[in-house]
Order: structure tokens, then sequence, then C-alpha cells
């Protein structure tokens, strides 16, 4: 709501006034009254109003002059009314000179003035929006400019002054993360209007003439300047307010918040410093893994965090386990894998540069097996990782699913290119049983393992490929039996036997009958 003075040196007209304007409805709350300029000048100093409503004769100080003084002062300055009777009019140009925004009348008209008002009111609130934005979009040029060192002492000097952050005796840069995954690959992190909500709590307890300097980062991550002026209700503990903040934040959200706080710097323009060590904190966050607020000055006197990924055994044990389709043992080696990854004090990038690696490592086996991994639920999430911010329990979660529902995929695979390497073999021996052909040669032909393609064979159809064979030639031998004249090892060498001797002991072991009783046994039944 805007606010209005009204300056006339008769209470009478200034109550009237008051009570006759719905101000509200035009957008206007009365936010104090004065009988004379001098009254009023001291009056606007103090409330700021967005618009005077004032007469021109007034005793001690009158309105052209109140007008003329205030317009003359540095600084914003609100719009001005003129109210007055019809032997003022003379005052008109003088009035427009000085930019005051109309001129009315008395007595007024209603309606005249609510129109006005209104109109006026709107006025204000988008030079309010353009100038909000202007100052926005100096701040956000700004803050990047600090953050990567290119501003020199003079101008951030400027900037503190127009920005009223002179009075800071030291600035803080601290990092902000909403953790957590988007709902879709396809949108981004859910960041549940977190810029909206810090602006909002900064504002209900620091100077709200300082303004609030916040800036995006990379997905789900901002940036924020601290000047010290923040932390006087914290006994000007960083640490305190950043306490506070967390708390009111994440009090009606869902998602995990972590902060990295850079050091104090006395200067605006060494803020890089600052960045750049909060910007180093988060390459901890897998260390602190129970805390959410790290304080850069925390880490110092720690020891080095390493760069360096895991070891290989882990690689080929999860790896082999995945194909083994052994869930529980998957399970284990991941809890080790985590844990592994706190006790040897690994680095963000690092943590993450070995979960790419196996994940790369799992699509290159689904690949090669002619498996879709875009089919996966979680591809374009692990794609994606290195782009969100996940607690260490997040990422673990995420990562088993991936590796769980991988294992399911390459379990399907296998089985579908086991059952099509069996039915091409079993289409193989159907076509080509009168061939001389053994388990080893058909292995060799379909480049596989003698052994593997003997438990495939059985697995697939329940019998061993040795005993298919021969099924196959026997039925064969009795379909020549019934339906030809054709001597016994001429029929024997037809099938596929080199021995006719080995041909009717077979078929003999088979069929109970030798393939001569086979057939006479025909012979009697078409007599009868």
């Amino acid at each position: 709501m805007n606010k209005v003075i009204l300056v006339d040196d008769e209470n009478f007209f200034r109550k009237g006034l008051r009570s006759l304007i719905d101000w509200r409805a035009c957008g206007f709350e009365v936010a104090g009254e004065a009988a004379n300029g001098e009254d009023a000048l001291a009056l606007i100093d103090e409330v700021n109003p967005e618009l005077v409503i004032t007469d021109i004769r007034m005793p001690v100080l009158d309105g052209l002059e109140l007008i003329k003084q205030v317009t003359e002062k540095a600084g914003n300055h609100p719009k001005f009314i003129i109210i007055s009777g019809y032997s003022d009019f003379k005052y008109a140009q003088q009035a427009v000179r000085y930019g005051v925004h109309d001129f009315i009348l008395k007595p007024i008209d209603q309606e005249e003035i609510e129109e006005t008002l209104r109109s006026l009111s709107n006025t204000i609130m988008e030079q309010k929006l353009v100038v909000e934005r202007n100052i926005e979009i100096k701040k956000a040029v700004l803050l990047d400019n600090l953050i990567l060192g290119k501003v020199n002492e003079e101008d951030a000097c400027v900037f503190s002054k127009e920005l009223l952050l002179s009075s800071a005796a030291e600035y803080y840069y601290l990092i902000l993360e909403v953790n957590g995954l988007p709902e879709s690959p396809t949108e981004s992190a859910p960041d549940y209007q977190v810029k909206e909500k810090i602006t909002k709590i900064i504002r209900n307890i620091c100077d709200p003439h300082v303004g609030v300097f916040i800036q995006d980062l990379e997905q789900g991550s901002y940036g924020l300047l601290i000047p010290s002026t923040y932390l006087h209700r914290f006994q000007m503990q960083i640490g305190h307010f950043v306490n506070w903040i967390n708390g009111l934040l994440t009090s009606n959200m869902t998602q995990a918040v972590t902060f990295y706080i850079g050091p104090a710097v006395p200067k605006l323009h060494l803020l890089k410093d600052s960045f750049e060590a909060a910007k180093n904190a988060r390459e901890y966050k897998y260390f602190y893994e129970d805390k959410n607020i790290i304080l850069s000055i925390d880490i110092e006197n720690n020891k080095a965090i390493t760069y360096t990924e895991l070891e290989d055994s882990y690689y080929h044990q999860l790896i082999e386990q995945i194909e083994e389709n052994t869930t529980l043992a998957i399970m284990e080696t991941i809890d080790k894998i985590f844990l592994e990854f706190v006790s040897k004090k690994m680095a963000r990038v690092a943590v993450k540069a070995t979960i790419n690696r196996f994940v790369h490592a799992i699509l290159k086996i689904i690949k090669n097996m002619e498996g879709e991994v875009s089919n996966l639920k979680n591809f374009q999430t692990m794609l994606q990782l290195q782009n969100y911010n996940l607690t260490l329990q997040q990422l673990r979660k995420q990562f088993l699913e991936f590796v769980l529902e991988s294992k399911e995929m390459i379990t399907i695979l296998r089985k579908q290119s086991s059952d099509g390497e069996a039915h091409k073999i079993k289409q193989f021996v159907d076509s080509h049983y009168r061939e001389n052909m053994s388990l080893k040669s058909i292995a060799a032909k379909f480049y596989m393992n003698p052994v593997y393609l003997g438990q495939l064979f059985k697995k697939t159809y329940g019998i061993y490929f040795k005993d298919y064979l021969l099924q196959v030639r026997i039925n064969e031998a009795k379909k020549l039996l019934r339906q030809s004249e054709l001597k016994i090892y001429e029929i024997a060498e037809r099938v596929g036997f080199n021995n006719t001797d080995y041909f009717v002991t077979m078929f003999g072991k088979y069929e109970k009958l030798t393939p001569s009783e086979y057939r006479n046994k025909l012979l009697e039944k078409r007599k009868v």
C-alpha cells in the first residue's frame, strides 16, 4: 500500500479529506498530517511517503516552497498533488516545473480525486517494479562479478554505498543446496520457491533497506552475500544466523538443505575469497554426512580429502554380482562402497565420479547384450546425476535402485539371449540331423563353450543335446521305415548314422524293437 501525507493549515479540511476518500480502494493509506510546510518536511523525512497532498498557502513554509525543497534533495522524491482555490491557479505553471502530478481545485470532487489517486497508484506501482527490477539486475551483475574477482576496490565502494552495504564491517558468501531429485528427469530439481522464502525470511529479521543478495548457481543451488549487518540479532555469529535460516526454511519443506559458509572478508571486493572457500567446502559434503551446515573454517584443521576413486576390486566384485543375480550380495557390496566413501574421506566430486564409472560399466553390459538402456526407469536420472544435489543416503538409495533395476534387465536379457541361442541350435539340429555332428562341433559353429552349450540346451528343453539328436534321428528313421522300402543300412545313413549296427542298437534302446521288427509289425497291421 502506498503512503500519503496530508498537508494543510486547516485541520477541518484535513479531517474532511481523510474521511471523504476511500484511500485503500485507491491504493493508499494516510501515514500522517501536517499543518505547514516545515512540519511536512520533517514528516516526509520520517515517513518517506509515495504521495504528498498539499495546499499552497500555508504559514511558515508554503506548498510551493515545500515542493521545491523536497525535489532539490538527493534521493527518491514523493509525488505531489496540489489542492487549492481558484485564486491560486496562477501557481500551476510554477508547480509543473517542480514535477507536480496534478492540481486539483476546491471544492473537491470526490470522483475526480479518487480517479486521480487510482491512476497515480498504478503509475507508482509500475515505477516501483521497474526500480526493483533494475536493482535486482544490478545486484545480480554485481554478485556475478564479485565472485569472479572482476570488481576492484574503488568500484566496490561505489556499489556498497549505492546498495546500502557500506555500513557492514565484514562480508560472507553462503552457498545453499536443496537436496533431492526432480519428479521427472526433464524437470528442474524442486526448489519450493527457495529464493522467495529466503528473501522473505531475511527481510523479516534484518534491515529492510539493505536488501537481499541472492543468485542462482547450478541447478538447485543458490549463493548469498551476507553482510555483517544481518548478524546484529545473532551475536554477530554467522553460524547462529544460518541455523536460524535453516530452521525457518526447512520447517515447511520436505527437501533437505545443505549450507556452506565461506570465511568473513573485510572488503566487498574480496568476496571471491569467501566464495572460493564456500565452494571448496562443498567437497566435504559426504565427509560431514551428519551435518547440513558446513563452515569453511571447520575444515581448515581437518586432513585433506581424497580425490581418487575406489579400488578396482569393488568394480569387479559388484559387476560380477550383478551378472550372477545375487541381490543380497549386491546390497552388501554397495553398503561397503558407501562406507569406503566416508572412511577414505572422498571428495564429493570423487564420489560422483566413482558412481558414474559404475553406471557406465553397467550400461555397457546391457548394450553389449543388445538391451535398450533407455528402458531403465532411472536411466536419465543416472546420466544427469552430476547435476543433482543429493545427500549420501539419497545417493545410495538412487544408486541401489539403478543397480537392482539393471540386474533384473540383465537377467531377462540373458534368458532371452539364451532362449534364442538354444532355439537356433535346435533349428540347426532339426535341419541338419543327417550330417555328422556332435556337441563339440555345434559349439564351435556357434562360437560357444561346449559345456555351456550342453547346460543351456538341457535347461531350455529339458533334454541333453546328445539325447535330442538321437531322438530326432530315430523319429526320422521311423518315418522312413513307414513310408519307404529303403534298406536298414540306407535308412541309417540317411538319418546321420555312419554305423548300421550302432543305429540298430540305439533304435532298439528307444523303441524296444529293432528297425526290422518295427517295419514287420506295421506290415502285419496292414494285412489285418
